[in-house]
């Protein structure tokens, strides 16, 4: 949970000064007060990936400057053709300019079998500095902080011994965020997501907007976030509930306090480019001539105006004089703000572009937004020119606080104030029992490529926090991993999801205001001001290792395990010994219990798969087409359904009796779970009180309950995404 604060108004971004490559008082046109524009050029390619991804490399880049900013200007390379025969190959990702304009840093690989770098570069001399980082990791999207420091990507590793995450699809290992002083010393590595968090930028008033990929079941897109610059109190600023543009917004930059240029794309085959929306993240007003946004900024609350609305937001190829624009960069603040931009003709598109053996051909131009023109300033057809930025100097915002407390060691206090104050969902007063805290991780866990049929990442059960009368919660969590967050009943059944994954520091403190509440509001958290804080937080495993907290998946799973201590959901090790138990002498491989059962076709009509209602362990293995093949046990198959995107992509149909039994993050809806009809779990179990006010399937068929852990068990593989592998499955958990 995030404890979210009014926005203060700061300064403009930019702001006129004497330094290098400001231009005195000439003021005709946008660029009248720009000397200069330093230009990264990188040579072609259609390698990119999805717009996450880092490692793309072909040599040749080069970073230039153009004085004057125009189409005849003189192009001068300021890297690194003077700087040592080792550059001869580099390639350059990314860069920034320091806050007086002397100095460049720089994320760079300079030949293939390395890694990308941070590089430092003096202006005065050219003279150019490696910094120390673990030469086996990338670091990439380098941006300047207030007190000499840097912030950037990269794929290390901030819990010792573990492998990082990595992505649903491409499985590329994620970006997360990471600081270090410009000596090189003192690097600091923030809290991992799930997915990669990527494209940093610094706002003016002090933090951090950033992309992060959000992926939990049907959520799959990039999104922008907040941070502190020690990367504490992270928070949702556009994208999320109903307000994106696209499925993705990334590389965003400000205009004006509050509001933002970023791209505005599809997740994959967009070359990272995509169109430009103005995000306004509050409610707006103009003063002196400047649109600004009030006080009141909440995700909740922002817009956009698609400001090139014939570009595709989606990955459709675009069409000929449209385009798609890789970046932009905000020069004024007007109603019609004028953007450096980076862009590509025709069809940009990787598969399309692949199919013609073709690159992007992105170039430097002065975008008018309000007569949707183009004026052009660079394009070397050979060469991608991007990331143009003034050579200018500019005001270093304000240093963010931090929420670390020294007295929380090495975990993260997390809660609320009042989880019925939400955004999501009107509760019922007194029907949350606690916040169910789950961990999430990815197949660098060591299982196959994907956790089941459902789409869902990986997740254990760290516990629940109990909610006290006037609805507040604490609960101390593990630091650095990503959480993510329901609110459940006392028969242990999901209420309502936090949509998102969050993480925190070591020794930070997130107590926010509600269950995903008005972030508009300011939320001030006294001690001993509600009563879990009187209480104390729960134990949510926050005080065990990695390694201990992986021993307990092993260990807590077993059927004699209490309800409260159940921590991982591998099918075949917590569920099959329930259905074998209780359930196979009637849903057997031979249908005693006579339900009907349906058929998977393919295009042609030819049978694909037969299925009936089955809870044995019996192997069951379905061909998808298009090279897409799946084996779980029968249970399995029979409780969380076949894969629905294979079954799309390869053109499947099904006819017959199909229903799916257990439904991801929703056991209270799941068909199972309702002819069970469970038992109250928390905060004692009482076999008295039921879920339902139907007849227990058990009982009325006069087989023996299921216990309260069992019934738990069933009620956590559905909330926890329906997954076939946990971590039990995992042969390599003790080397970690």
């Amino acid at each position: 949970m995030i404890n979210y604060k009014s926005i203060a108004i700061g300064a403009a971004l930019f702001t006129a000064g004497t330094g290098v490559g400001c231009g005195g008082d000439d003021n005709t046109g946008p660029l009248g007060n720009v000397d200069s524009l330093v230009i990264l050029q990188r040579p072609k390619r259609n390698d990119m990936g999805d717009i996450f991804q880092y490692t793309s490399y072909v040599p040749g880049a080069r970073i230039i400057k153009l004085s004057p900013p125009t189409a005849d200007g003189k192009k001068t390379v300021i890297c690194c053709d003077q700087a040592g025969a080792e550059f001869a190959n580099v390639d350059i990702s990314s860069y920034d300019i320091s806050f007086d304009a002397k100095q460049i840093v720089f994320s760079a690989k300079l030949d293939a079998g390395q890694k990308y770098g941070l590089f430092i570069q003096t202006l005065a001399d050219g003279k150019v500095t490696q910094l120390a980082t673990d030469p086996g990791r990338d670091y990439t999207n380098p941006i300047f902080l207030p007190g000499d420091k840097i912030m950037f990507t990269t794929n290390a590793v901030v819990e010792a011994g573990a492998p990082q995450h990595v992505d649903e699809y491409e499985r590329g290992t994620t970006l997360q965020m990471g600081t270090i002083n410009l000596d090189g010393t003192n690097e600091v590595l923030g809290p991992r997501n799930l997915s990669h968090r990527t494209f940093p930028t610094l706002v003016s008033d002090g933090r951090i907007m950033f992309t992060q990929w959000d992926h939990l079941g049907p959520v799959n897109a990039g999104h922008l976030m907040f941070m502190n610059t020690d990367m504490t109190e992270l928070r949702e600023a556009f994208g999320k509930e109903g307000t994106g543009a696209s499925n993705s917004t990334l590389k965003a930059q400000e205009i004006s306090p509050g509001r933002f240029v970023a791209i505005a794309t599809s997740r994959d085959r967009t070359i990272q480019s995509g169109a430009l929306v103005d995000i306004r993240l509050g409610m707006t007003s103009t003063k002196d001539g400047v649109l600004r946004a009030d006080t009141a900024m909440s995700e909740a609350n922002a817009s956009y105006i698609n400001l090139t609305p014939d570009v595709p937001t989606d990955r459709d190829p675009s069409a000929n004089t449209i385009g798609r624009y890789y970046d932009a960069f905000p020069l004024n603040a007007g109603e019609h703000p004028d953007l450096l931009v980076s862009w590509a003709d025709g069809p940009v598109e990787s598969g399309v572009l692949g199919a013609a053996g073709l690159s992007a051909n992105f170039g430097v131009y002065l975008y008018d937004t309000k007569r949707l023109t183009r004026n052009p300033i660079l394009d070397d057809p050979d060469m991608w020119d991007i990331f143009p930025r003034p050579l200018q100097t500019r005001t270093a915002p304000p240093a963010t606080g931090s929420s670390i407390e020294a007295s929380l060691g090495n975990q993260a206090l997390i809660g609320a104030m009042n989880v019925y104050e939400s955004s999501l969902k009107d509760f019922t007063p007194g029907s949350i029992y606690g916040v169910r805290i789950m961990e999430g991780f990815s197949s660098e866990e060591g299982f196959p490529r994907m956790f089941g049929t459902t789409m869902f990442e990986g997740q254990a059960n760290l516990g629940v926090a109990r909610v006290a009368s006037d609805g507040s919660w604490l609960a101390t969590v593990p630091a650095n991993v990503p959480l993510h967050l329901q609110a459940v009943d006392v028969f242990g059944m999901s209420l309502e999801n936090e949509p998102v994954w969050v993480s925190s520091r070591a020794g930070e403190a997130r107590v926010c205001g509600g269950c995903h509440e008005n972030r508009a509001t300011t939320t001030v958290i006294n001690p001993g001001i509600t009563q879990a804080a009187a209480i104390g937080p729960t134990k949510a495993m926050g005080d065990l290792t990695r390694a201990q907290r992986m021993s307990t998946d092993a260990e807590l799973s077993s059927p004699t395990t209490s309800p409260d201590r159940l921590v991982g959901m591998a099918w075949d090790k917590a569920l099959q010994p329930v259905f074998n138990a209780k359930c196979v002498s009637c849903h057997d491989s031979a249908n005693t219990a006579g339900i009907p059962g349906y058929t998977i076709t393919d295009a042609m009509g030819n049978v694909v798969a037969q299925w009936t209602f089955n809870l044995s362990n019996d192997p069951v293995t379905i061909d998808y087409g298009m090279g897409e093949m799946q084996t779980y046990s029968a249970s399995y198959f029979t409780m969380a359904g076949p894969d629905m995107e294979a079954i799309e992509k390869g053109g499947l149909m099904i006819s017959g009796n199909f229903k799916v039994y257990m439904n991801p993050q929703d056991s209270r809806g799941s068909e199972v779970i309702k002819k069970l009809n469970p038992t109250q779990l928390f905060p004692t179990p009482n076999t008295n009180v039921r879920a339902f006010n139907t007849a227990p399937h058990s009982a009325s068929a006069g087989y023996t309950e299921l216990t309260p852990t069992e019934f738990y068990k069933l009620i956590l593989a559905a909330d926890m995404g329906v997954n076939y592998y946990a971590r039990e499955n995992n042969p390599h958990s003790s080397s970690y």
